[in-house]
């Protein structure tokens, strides 16, 4: 043990001054001294306890392990030291009970000193490099051999230093492929860039040389192999030896240590061929006059090693017969006999390795020291270099899975303040490295210590996780820890969030929340209003706070706060602070500053909300969470959508960037395959129209924001349509605000569809009725806000309207009035030439009348006339309402639309539309109704309004048609659509109302007949032409309609 501590007091003292004169020593003193005295099972307490101090000693060094990692873990040729001394001390720093042993104190020690060390530069402020990227990407082909760097303008030290340190880890991969399968391995190292195209045999014989793991059977066999391109690895193989001051045996052992000599003499043949060339070419003395010597006397200690070290050999060779054997080899003449004795009794003495397997310890001797000494004379000296935080990255990513086991399992089996502390700071060291692209590494470390909370245990009751979390310092320690990183790091968590909201939820139903964390009632805001204390049903408020964690000052106040809290901690100072339990636990927790992230939400960069945002939707979801009372679900759905939507409005400026994430996750959550949309839909509305006021309060330039958050709306709703009836007046109240206060900022058909979808469903309750009718009045009345975009929609809602059974008369007339003027608002587009058949075809896709949506029927050109028809065929279905007055009012406003739309220049093709869909539908419709009264009893009243009313219609059908008689003519199907006219004449006509008696229409229709024939003959349309049979069928269908007619109509015509 002495000459050990002497030793290693010796390197330690020597580093800082020769350090870059003794780059290979230094490995070889890390490999053969301190690293396996520190892990030999063999080895007593006290002497790893002396490795382990002389590691540590190193690691105290300002600039050593930014150093040793830049020197020999980025370097193909080299060790991993600092990745091997970091995971040494985790080793030995992980506790296996309690109490900690004076060797895992020891570690644990030294693994903090490294940890600090690199989180203190790692986002140092003089730092200008720039961050990423993580990982490096190997793009081309470059020597992973090669040491030179010449910094040029793309480039700097440690992104060549980062290059080589990607290049030896796809290496080590090669590695494990080529094991398995030999040409998997060589493909992977082509693939990978590490090869050039042609190959070249140099990486080849680097990556035998120099991989640790490989399979040394298979490198024998590659290298013995007689393929061009075998045959020159095995060269370049071999000149990565040198054996300059070695004896023959001590540098074939140095050679054969590295591969399994194969068992095939050819093979072996050319092997040792190539070991005699560079022995003979690097040879000390002239004992060798040819490599043909060199190569026989290898030969031959091949065999003598068999002889002497074979247990199937009895008859051993002699030193005399040894050097008989080897006589004029060396060009006719003897070596000499003194050389030959020495290496007789040093293969007698120790075995050369010819079959050595993979992974057998490697021994320090002379050959190797010797080996050594001569590499460092070609290799480059120790690179002295400044620190960059890619590179502490980097280093840090190769020991974080077992730095944070390590520093889990220290805490929780330690019971000593000083331990504790410790690793608190520990953790927010790892949390600062690991923002820097070790998001998975920052997330296990949460996960690990919200554990230690004791909030999170699933089986503990109210009153028992209460208990732990006051009587368990480390519970304490821990959520404090947990939700300062959540303040200081919350840009780097991913998963994590998720404890953190269910740490957060159970503190909420603990009551532990203090009156500090409230939700924020900022809809009406601006977005420098947003810090505004409000209170919401969850009883949260978020306090203004500004947080912009800076490097070293920031950490110390995080470890003072930690300090603070472990000196409250006595027993004395609890009994002067006074307060219950509760109270006292209360001010621990107001210590997390909590509400901060969520008030200073915004500060989070783009890719990191949705990680917080995920969380709050899951929780809200239910997903492991589990409720004793279904009012303790619905406060805890609550309280997660009010921390949603205090995320939301403090982020409007950027919502179209976070928000399709949030909405993805409303849809991953209705696939819950236990998901129950109560409550979290009733939540979800609300939370969202408050979002939606704030986006619409002021103009948006991009209408995407507005329909995404109609999106989500339409969404939820959809998942639980009977939320329509629970939450219809705040519905009513939102959408009657947007429609009152923002329509000019209502850009998109989406977003005005939804508004006044969910206007006609919710305003159908007699508690929101007036206030919905009242807005889409005031809408329709000024018109201003009116577009072809809207107005399907707007005539839908109006439709819903009317159609409630029981609403106010005077309220359905005026609708009625105000969708017969809107023909107006048509007009007017007409006639500034708007056209969009893009528009008309999403319209019609939105609408829900199929005659609109068969867009094949319409000119798609004449979009106002297509919007024309969608009015028509409202007022059709409205001509069927059971109110007398609404059915006559209906058909009224419709007489009114087609007089003004006189104007809209109709085709024929339209008008024929028009008959079809609009008034022809209409007549039959209204006759169906009639007949199918009149075969009911005690509908007589019923029967005659049905009856007035399709006199109505059929006065408005006469007077339509001659209104567009001139174009209908024109038509090609004129004598098809004037049958179809003649027929509802007749239809009407022959009415049988049973037993309620004639039909009045009898009356009526032969006045409308003679009107239009009449008329149709002054204007010479109805007129006997060779060749037409218009007036042939007119006459044939009066004489069976009404035959009174036909002397008056055709006085002239034959019997």
């Amino acid at each position: 043990m002495l000459l050990i501590s002497i030793q290693t007091s010796e390197v330690t003292k020597m580093h800082p001054c020769f350090h870059r004169f003794i780059r290979l020593q230094l490995e070889a003193f890390f490999t053969f001294v301190s690293f396996r005295v520190a892990v030999q099972a063999s080895s007593s307490l006290q002497l790893k306890e002396v490795a382990l101090e002389a590691v540590i000693n190193f690691c105290r060094q300002p600039t050593f392990i930014f150093e040793a990692y830049a020197n020999y873990d980025c370097h193909i040729i080299f060790r991993d030291v600092f990745e091997e001394i970091g995971r040494l001390l985790c080793k030995h720093a992980f506790p296996t009970g309690s109490p900690l042993s004076t060797l895992q104190i020891q570690a644990f020690e030294g693994l903090v000193i490294m940890i600090h060390n690199i989180s203190d530069h790692v986002d140092g402020e003089h730092d200008s490099s720039s961050s990423g990227p993580y990982p490096v990407e190997i793009t081309e082909y470059r020597p992973f051999w090669d040491e030179n760097f010449k910094a040029n303008d793309s480039e700097d030290w440690a992104d060549h230093a980062r290059l080589r340190k990607a290049q030896k880890r796809k290496i080590k991969i090669a590695g494990d492929h080529f094991n398995r399968d030999e040409k998997k391995g060589l493909d992977y190292l082509k693939i990978s860039h590490l090869v050039p195209d042609p190959p070249d045999p140099k990486p080849f014989a680097y990556f035998f040389r120099y991989t640790p793991g490989l399979d040394k059977s298979m490198i024998g066999d590659y290298l013995g192999s007689p393929d061009e391109l075998n045959l020159q690895v095995l060269k370049e193989f071999t000149e990565t030896f040198n054996f300059s001051g070695m004896i023959l045996d001590n540098a074939l052992r140095t050679y054969l240590e590295t591969f399994r000599l194969p068992g095939e003499s050819q093979k072996i043949q050319r092997i040792l061929e190539a070991f005699s060339e560079r022995f003979y070419d690097q040879q000390s003395s002239e004992i060798f006059v040819s490599k043909d010597a060199v190569f026989i006397l290898c030969y031959s200690l091949i065999m003598l090693n068999t002889d002497q070290h074979n247990p199937q050999v009895k008859k051993k060779m002699t030193e005399e017969e040894f050097i008989k054997n080897n006589r004029a080899i060396n060009g006719g003449k003897d070596l000499p006999r003194e050389y030959l004795s020495e290496l007789f009794q040093s293969i007698s003495n120790k075995a050369i390795s010819l079959f050595g397997q993979s992974g057998q310890p490697v021994e320090m001797n002379p050959s190797r020291w010797i080996e050594l000494i001569n590499r460092s004379r070609n290799s480059e000296p120790f690179i002295k270099c400044d620190f960059d935080h890619r590179l502490g990255r980097d280093m840090f990513a190769a020991i974080a899975g077992p730095t944070v086991a390590a520093l889990s399992a220290i805490f929780e089996h330690s019971d000593e303040d000083e331990i504790i502390n410790e690793c608190m700071q520990g953790l927010i060291s790892v949390a600062r490295i690991a923002q820097y692209g070790l998001q998975d590494t920052l997330d296990e470390l949460l996960a690990s210590f919200c554990k230690f909370t004791t909030l999170l245990n699933p089986y503990a009751s109210a009153e028992e996780t209460l208990y732990a979390f006051s009587n368990d310092l480390k519970a304490r320690m821990a959520t404090l820890a947990v939700f300062t990183i959540a303040n200081n790091f919350g840009h780097s968590i991913k998963g994590g969030w998720r404890n953190i909201v269910d740490c957060l939820l159970k503190l909420r139903r603990l009551k532990l929340l203090p009156q500090s964390v409230v939700e924020p009632e900022i809809a009406s805001t601006s977005s420098s209003d947003l810090q505004m204390h409000t209170r919401s049903d969850s009883g949260v408020i978020f306090p203004s706070y500004e947080s912009s964690f800076d490097s070293n000052c920031q950490t110390s106040s995080m470890m003072s706060r930690f300090s603070h809290f472990l000196s409250m901690e006595t027993a004395d100072d609890s009994l002067t602070l006074g307060g219950s339990e509760f109270e006292r636990n209360l001010k621990i927790i107001q210590q997390c500053r909590i509400g901060n992230i969520f008030s200073n939400s915004s500060k989070l960069p783009d890719d990191a909300l949705p990680n917080l945002g995920r969380s709050l939707i899951f929780a809200a979801a239910g997903k492991g969470q589990k409720f004793s009372t279904p009012i303790e679900e619905e406060e805890t759905v609550g309280f997660c959508w009010d921390l949603l939507i205090s995320i939301a409005l403090a982020n409007v400026h950027r919502f179209s960037t976070f928000w399709p994430y949030f909405h993805d996750y409303l849809l991953a959550v209705a696939q819950f395959p236990l998901f129950s949309p109560v409550p979290f839909v009733e939540k979800a509305m609300l939370g969202l129209f408050k979002i939606c006021l704030k986006v619409l309060s002021s103009y948006q330039s991009d209408k995407l924001l507005e329909e995404l958050i109609f999106k989500s709306i339409n969404l939820m709703w959809k998942l639980d349509k009977e939320i329509l009836d629970t939450c219809c007046e705040y519905i009513t109240q939102s959408v009657s605000k947007i429609l009152i206060e923002y329509p000019a900022n209502l850009q998109s058909q989406l977003g005005w569809k939804s508004v006044l979808q969910l206007l006609s469903i919710t305003g159908r309750h007699p508690e929101t009725y007036d206030q919905a009718v009242e807005t889409l009045i005031m809408l329709m009345s000024d018109g201003f806000h009116v577009s072809r975009s809207n107005y399907p929609f707007c005539i839908d809602c109006a439709f819903g309207f009317i159609a409630l059974k029981n609403s106010p008369l005077e309220k359905n007339l005026k609708l009625l009035d105000l969708l017969a003027d809107s023909v107006n608002l048509l007009i007017q587009w007409s006639k500034n030439g708007y056209s969009d058949p893009g528009n008309n075809l999403s319209i019609a896709s939105s609408t829900s009348s199929s005659s609109f949506e068969d867009n094949s029927k319409f000119n798609p050109s004449n979009f106002s006339m297509n919007l024309f028809i969608k009015l028509g065929e409202a007022l059709r279905r409205t001509s069927l309402a059971r109110r007398e007055e609404i059915r006559n009012h209906a058909i009224v406003a419709l007489q009114r639309s087609f007089t003004l739309a006189d104007e809209l220049d109709f085709t024929s093709v339209s008008c024929i539309n028009c008959f079809n869909l609009v008034i022809f539908a209409m007549v039959d419709d209204l006759h169906e109704k009639m007949v199918e009264y009149s075969r009911r009893d005690n509908l007589e009243r019923e029967v005659r309004s049905m009856e007035g009313t399709l006199k109505i219609a059929m006065e408005l059908l006469t007077d339509v048609f001659l209104q567009f008689l001139k174009p209908l003519t024109e038509n090609s199907g004129f004598r098809t659509f004037w049958l179809g006219v003649l027929r509802r004449m007749d239809t009407c006509m022959k009415a049988d109302l049973g037993g309620y008696g004639e039909t009045t229409l009898q009356e009526l229709i032969p006045d409308l007949l003679r009107k239009m024939i009449t008329i149709m003959k002054e204007k010479q349309i109805l007129v006997q032409k060779e060749g037409e049979d218009l007036w042939e069928i007119t006459y044939i269908q009066i004489q069976w309609i009404a035959p009174s007619l036909k002397d008056e109509l055709f006085p002239d015509e034959d019997l």
